[in-house]
């Protein structure tokens, strides 16, 4: 799913260069590249939407780790509760920013679509 995403805007800019050249908008291209868009609108709420719940799951570990913190020193049953919260913590931390990421570069693409879309396909005023 993730590699057609891709690579259907960039045939569909490919097919646009001939009309450019012509100075007119191909409408065939034009359209498939407006057809993109709100499929990666989609994908891209999808990808928020996972972050968010990413991130979510980080604060709750990093509590249960504060907490296990607390009680370190009590006991060693203690101590290896603290540390696993901690890595739990840790890892849900590198969870958060590897969706971070995953939607700052689909935005970014995407921004960069609809920025070419727009200068290749709007009509001249």
């Amino acid at each position: 799913m993730l590699h057609h995403t891709f690579i259907a805007p960039l045939l569909a800019l490919s097919l646009a260069g001939p009309a450019l050249a012509s100075g007119k908008p191909d409408l065939k291209a034009c359209r498939a590249m407006q057809e993109t868009i709100a499929p990666r609108e989609a994908e891209i709420a999808e990808l928020a939407a996972k972050r968010d719940a990413s991130a979510v799951l980080a604060e709750e570990a990093a509590i249960r780790w504060e907490d296990a913190e607390i009680h370190r020193l009590v006991s060693r049953a203690h101590a290896e509760t603290a540390g696993r919260e901690h890595a739990a913590y840790d890892a849900a931390r590198r969870q958060v920013a590897r969706d971070e990421l995953a939607l700052q570069s689909t935005v970014q693409q995407f921004n960069t679509d609809v920025s070419a879309f727009n200068s290749r396909c709007s009509s001249p005023r």
